[in-house]
C-alpha cells in the first residue's frame, strides 16, 4: 500500500474502514430477513448523504467564484451521483442497471482507494474539518465504501448475464460524454486525456491519443465484467455449498 499519511491519518483511515464494516455487518444481521424496502432504506440515506454533499459543494463554488470545469462531477468518483439514485430510486431496467453500475464502479473505487488512497483524496484524513473541501473528499469517498459494503451485507447487488450489457452500455455513454467533454474543455476527467501512470501514459505518447482512447474504453469495459465474473462465480459456489449443507442435513434427519 502506498500511504504516505502520518499516524493520524493512518489511524482515521483504518478506523473509518472498521466502523464501515461493523455498520455493515449489524445491519446485515438486523435485516437480511427483511423485505427488500426495508433493506434499501440505508442505501438510500447514503445516496442521500452523498447528494446533499454534492449540492453543498457545487453551491460553495459557485459563491466563492472558484468554480471551474474540473468542478463539474464527470469524474470516475463523480459516477455515483448519478448510479447510486438510480439504484435506489429507480425501477425495472432501469435499477439493474443503475445496480450493476453502482457495484462495479464501486468495487474499482474501493480496491483502489485502499491501495493508494492519496492519489484519490488527497490529505483529507489528515484534515478533515479544515475546509468543506477537504470534508466533502474525504466522506463522498467513503460513501462509496459504504453502499458498497451494506448492499454486500444486504445482498443487495443481483448480478446476471445481463449486468455484462449494462456495463458495455454504462462505460460507453460515459466515454461518449466524458471525452466529448473532456476535450472540448481541455479537462482530464478520469485520464482520458493523459493519464498519470506512467506506463499508461508511456503507451498513449507512443500509440497515440487514439489507441490510448479505446484502450481506456477497453479497460473500463473489460473491468468491469471481470467484477461481474467474479460475483457472479462466487454467488454460484455459495448457492451450491449452500444445496450441499441443505442436502447433508436432511440426509442426516433420515
Amino acid at each position: 500500500m502506498y500511504w504516505q499519511y502520518d499516524s493520524t491519518g493512518k489511524h482515521v483511515m483504518i478506523g473509518t474502514l472498521l466502523l464501515i464494516v461493523s455498520i455493515s455487518v449489524l445491519l446485515g444481521l438486523l435485516l437480511h430477513k427483511k423485505e427488500e424496502k426495508y433493506k434499501k432504506i440505508p442505501l438510500i440515506v447514503i445516496t442521500a448523504l452523498m447528494l446533499i454533499f454534492e449540492v453543498a459543494k457545487q453551491i460553495q463554488n459557485i459563491v466563492m467564484h472558484e468554480y471551474t470545469w474540473w468542478s463539474v462531477p464527470l469524474h470516475f468518483c463523480s459516477l455515483f451521483l448519478y448510479f447510486f439514485p438510480l439504484a435506489t430510486f429507480a425501477k425495472g431496467k432501469v435499477k439493474d442497471f443503475g445496480i450493476t453500475m453502482s457495484f462495479v464502479c464501486a468495487c474499482w473505487m474501493t480496491i483502489l482507494f485502499y491501495i493508494n488512497p492519496q492519489d484519490i483524496i488527497g490529505n483529507s484524513p489528515e484534515n478533515i474539518f479544515a475546509s468543506f473541501g477537504e470534508f466533502h473528499r474525504f466522506f463522498h469517498h467513503h460513501l462509496v465504501v459504504a453502499f458498497l459494503f451494506v448492499g454486500l451485507a444486504l445482498n443487495m447487488f443481483k448480478i446476471t448475464k445481463k449486468s455484462f450489457l449494462h456495463v458495455l452500455i454504462g462505460i460507453s455513454i460515459y466515454a461518449v460524454i466524458g471525452l466529448t467533454v473532456a476535450h472540448l474543455t481541455n479537462t482530464n476527467y478520469c485520464n482520458l486525456l493523459y493519464s498519470n501512470i506512467p506506463f499508461m501514459e508511456n503507451f498513449r505518447v507512443n500509440a497515440g491519443q487514439v489507441l490510448y482512447t479505446i484502450a481506456m474504453w477497453i479497460i473500463g469495459v473489460g473491468g468491469g465484467c471481470i467484477v461481474c465474473g467474479v460475483h457472479m462465480g462466487i454467488s454460484a459456489l455459495a448457492r451450491k455449498n449452500k444445496k450441499v449443507i441443505s442436502g447433508d442435513s436432511t440426509e442426516h434427519i433420515k
